[in-house]
């Protein structure tokens, strides 16, 4: 079974922490030393401008959306070949490293962040195959988050370590029987730079550069002072949808993102409106399969860390499973910032056609003018055999009801109800604005001949949900 590991998903506060670093040219890795890397994104030897900024684009694509080390050692070397960089190492041992240090410390920058919630935090031992013997010492062991310990020896703590943390609250400890342990005195060691002479004292288990924690630094000034050299900033790609929790290989972050980024011009207005939505109240998905969403299911177990730690939740928390599961296409909530749509393997969302998803909701809001009324948008489209549109429709439908609880969860007028498109639409106010709102999405000028209020009612729930800092208030 295929699952969502950790380090591999890319999330909003992970592409924020290496979105603010500054390009700085280097000679070599020494240059940038431990906590400076917060603030400064570097590849040793890698002094022209251009050079730099190419690197860091493909950094960021890797973060942003979730690719592959594959993908970025294509990448590296047609970096290398454009322009003629003479660098030490094998290529793709090169690449590797690169790859594996930048994304693994934003992500576990991110996660610094992400954990400042909760009261104590345990480290957890990685997967990698040669295990470091004083990380798996550390297995398990949990401390007060505010232990002096964990600003040298927060996660990764070395070139290729896969080491993680999570965060546990008040009730966890107690329910789990856990308790703080002692910060492990392991000694320290003396590593010397052979080019300046410089020695540095470090924590035994630490590489030389990595007694930080990621994202915990704030110094500036002598890396701006550095990056001065630099000719431009990175300016990273605009992104509609910030980021995503999948566990299948067709469904990731650039998927999702070229989709919109593709779209047709008769959807620009509402791609606009999507990514100012999204801007305002970012609101994270859950891509997962059927055995992951239910309740006892040993699939959903075996995610519920990773799940935990992209929501940013207990991880014992699995108020984002369903117990039937069979019949949930999607599903969320008014407390949650988050949506949960049920995928398969084979779930490719680089099969999505809007150009075919808006001739599709034309033709249903036409049929519905002469007596004809389909049970959804969704399984209009999964009826024709266009399934990855489905997917795409039923993220777009939760994502309605996150619009329509940010608006006010405003109620509909009781004379809209016999004008409902969708047989579903007809069920309730608020399934009656997710459907209606993937119609005004896709063809809102059709709509509103059918129906002028329906499209107006929606155009004034979109304007209060960009505007609101309070869900769910309700709107007569």
């Amino acid at each position: 079974m295929s699952s969502a590991k950790y380090g591999s998903l890319p999330f909003e506060e992970a592409i924020a922490y290496f979105r603010q670093k500054l390009n700085v040219p280097t000679e070599r890795w020494a240059d940038i030393w431990a906590a400076a890397h917060d603030k400064a994104f570097m590849v040793a030897g890698a002094m022209k401008n251009d050079l730099l900024n190419d690197f860091r684009s493909a950094v960021d694509e890797a973060i942003a959306n979730g690719r592959s080390i594959g993908w970025f050692k294509r990448e590296f070397n047609n970096i290398v070949a454009r322009h003629g960089w003479e660098h030490t190492g094998t290529p793709g041992w090169r690449a590797s490293t690169i790859y594996s240090t930048n994304v693994r410390q934003s992500y576990n920058a991110g996660r610094y962040e992400q954990l400042q919630r909760f009261p104590y935090w345990e480290y957890r031992h990685g997967d990698s195959r040669v295990p470091r013997v004083l990380h798996l010492s550390w297995d398990g062991l949990v401390l007060p988050k505010d232990d002096p310990w964990w600003q040298t020896h927060f996660p990764a703590s070395g070139y290729g370590c896969s080491c993680k943390v999570f965060g546990r609250s008040e009730n966890e400890m107690r329910r789990r029987g856990l308790t703080p342990g002692q910060a492990p005195n392991d000694g320290t060691y003396d590593w010397t730079d052979k080019v300046t002479g410089e020695v540095f004292t470090l924590p035994r288990g630490v590489d030389p550069g990595f007694e930080y924690a990621p994202g915990s630094s704030l110094e500036r000034r002598a890396i701006q002072k550095m990056a001065a050299r630099k000719a431009q900033d990175f300016a990273p790609p605009p992104r509609v949808v910030p980021d995503l929790f999948s566990t299948v290989s067709g469904v990731n972050n650039n998927a999702i993102n070229s989709v919109w980024a593709n779209a047709p011009q008769a959807l620009g207005t509402s791609v606009e409106q999507l990514a100012s939505f999204m801007a305002v109240h970012p609101t994270k998905t859950l891509f997962i399969k059927q055995a992951e969403i239910g309740t006892r299911n040993r699939a959903s177990y075996a995610i519920q860390d990773d799940v935990a730690a992209y929501l940013g939740l207990n991880s014992r928390d699995r108020q984002w499973t369903y117990g039937r599961a069979t019949r949930a296409a999607g599903y969320t909530a008014l407390p949650w910032d988050f949506t949960v749509v049920k995928v398969k393997s084979t779930t490719r969302l680089s099969n999505v056609d809007l150009n075919r998803i808006r001739d599709e909701v034309k033709n249903l809001i036409t049929e519905r003018t002469i007596g004809t009324t389909e049970w959804s948008v969704s399984r209009r489209l999964r009826q024709k055999g266009y399934n990855d549109d489905g997917i795409l429709i039923t993220w777009l439908h939760e994502l309605g009801h996150q619009v329509h609880f940010w608006g006010g969860q405003s109620s509909w007028p009781q004379s809209l109800s016999a004008a409902s498109v969708t047989r579903y639409g007809a069920t309730n106010a608020e399934e009656f604005f997710a459907e209606h709102f993937v119609l005004w999405f896709f063809a809102r000028d059709e709509l509103m001949i059918y129906n002028p209020q329906i499209a107006r009612w929606i155009d004034e729930q979109m304007t209060s949900a960009l505007s609101s800092t309070e869900k769910g208030k309700w709107k007569p």
